[in-house]
């Protein structure tokens, strides 16, 4: 903290010249100042670059999950997909109609007291629990494998959509573009301005029909 000092004796020679250690006093005040001048300096150049770059922020944002239902190679895709998962299903209904044939088989011959030992009948169980488990199987196979099949199609879709949303943003010279939605169809933005929607322009870009509302 800078504060007087108070010298006890004659702070001045005989001449009128100040003391050496008034001098020395007198050069860390000035120092002090100085260090807080340039610290204060700082701070503004600081503020004034953060402002700056706000100010060059360019924000869009759009709704995604509209444009992509809206392309035609989207509309191919879930097709494809379609034909994909009624031909798994179909495998899937096989195998299951065979086991549920052989465990009404089973039933039949339970009932009958057809079974000539306990083992047999244990025998059987075990066989119907070994099917069951191969029908689930090939249940989690098929889930798996149309998850992969529905990102082997959308790849490229997406791949078309990201290179019309750059083309946008670098046109219209934003710094982000946001998506209006999640895909469970909740709005992520609560507010935005009409001139900051960039869907029109995206419908464009993609060679697409806008839906005028």
């Amino acid at each position: 903290m800078i504060g007087t000092v108070i010298e006890v004796g004659n702070p001045t020679d005989n001449l009128g010249n100040v003391c050496p250690k008034k001098k020395v006093l007198s050069l860390h005040a000035n120092f002090d100042a100085m260090k807080l001048k340039v610290m204060l300096l700082a701070i503004v150049a600081v503020l004034v670059t953060s402002f700056s770059a706000q100010a060059q922020v360019k924000i869009g944002y759009t709704n995604l999950e509209v444009v992509l239902a809206s392309m035609p190679e989207a509309k191919t895709m879930e097709k494809e997909l379609q034909v994909f998962e009624e031909k798994l299903g179909a495998k899937i209904k096989v195998k299951d109609d065979y086991v549920k044939q052989k465990y009404q088989e089973y039933l039949d011959k339970k009932e009958r007291g057809a079974f000539l030992t306990p083992a047999e009948q244990e025998a059987a169980e075990k066989e119907l629990l070994r099917l069951d488990e191969e029908v689930q199987k090939l249940a989690q196979d098929a889930e798996y494998d149309m998850m992969a099949k529905r990102q082997a199609l959308l790849e490229p879709v997406l791949a078309k959509l990201q290179t019309a949303i750059d083309g946008v943003a670098l046109a219209g010279g934003y710094t982000y573009i946001l998506n209006q939605t999640t895909s469970a169809g909740v709005s992520t933005i609560l507010y935005g301005p009409d001139e900051a929607d960039i869907t029109k322009a995206l419908f464009g870009k993609l060679g697409l029909k806008y839906p005028e509302q």
